[in-house]
């Protein structure tokens, strides 16, 4: 197939930075992304990660420990079963998920992951994955602007003044806020939901195959796009 017959695939993700499965879903869609470009280097895949709030009630300046948060939100039971489930599907991805550290609502992380896809998605990306890799296997407070503002600086999204000077402003707040209402307007409720070309979902964090298959089909127009 030539390159003027590829299909440009484009993905939107909904998102929360706190969510395991969304740490999951992103190393599975990047392993997709990988896999298939390797056998379709013609191709041309876009992502852009979009904000969503799992706890809209968590506050912004009062951060809560997580073990607390998952024992009032889980109960002691499903608390136990669930972070083995997440343990085992993570280091199969090379994640490894520590449960300790502190949680609260993330609208100034997903503020900063706008910002740099504004300046360019692959920035995005870098970032994302900084954030995941503090909140979920470093313990770091995702919440705080300077952690943020450093992690920016570490992504080549911004220096770290620059992006603290962004994050005490109150930029892109409205933009972010419809996105998330946008979402819950479509009926999404849980994370991570990936659309593909407008058309498809996938939801919850699915195996690369999954995502690689819908991405083949495209490729080879099997699947019809208008």
């Amino acid at each position: 197939m030539s390159a003027s017959q590829q299909q440009q695939i484009t993905l939107a993700v909904v998102s929360d930075i706190i969510c395991p499965w969304c740490y999951i879903g992103y190393k599975e869609l990047t392993n997709a992304i990988d896999k298939f470009m390797k056998i379709n280097p013609a191709a041309k895949v876009d992502v852009e990660y979009r904000p969503f709030l799992l706890d809209p009630k968590l506050n912004c300046k009062e951060p809560v420990e997580k073990t607390v948060y998952f024992l009032k939100k889980f109960g002691e039971q499903r608390a136990k079963m669930i972070m083995p489930v997440m343990n085992q599907r993570g280091a199969e991805l090379g994640i490894k998920f520590r449960w300790g550290g502190i949680i609260r609502q993330t609208t100034s992380a997903h503020r900063l992951l706008m910002f740099a896809y504004q300046k360019e998605p692959k920035l995005q990306l870098a970032l994302l994955e900084k954030i995941f890799e503090a909140y979920f296997e470093q313990e770091k407070d995702i919440g705080s602007h300077e952690m943020l503002a450093g992690l920016a600086e570490d992504a080549g999204v911004a220096s770290k003044d620059e992006a603290l000077e962004f994050l005490a402003s109150d930029k892109l707040y409205p933009e972010v806020q419809a996105q998330i209402m946008e979402a819950q307007g479509k009926g999404i409720t849980g994370v991570p939901c990936t659309v593909i070309n407008q058309k498809y979902a996938i939801s919850g964090g699915q195996k690369s195959d999954v995502y690689i298959d819908i991405f083949e089909k495209l490729a080879t127009r099997e699947i019809p796009v208008s």
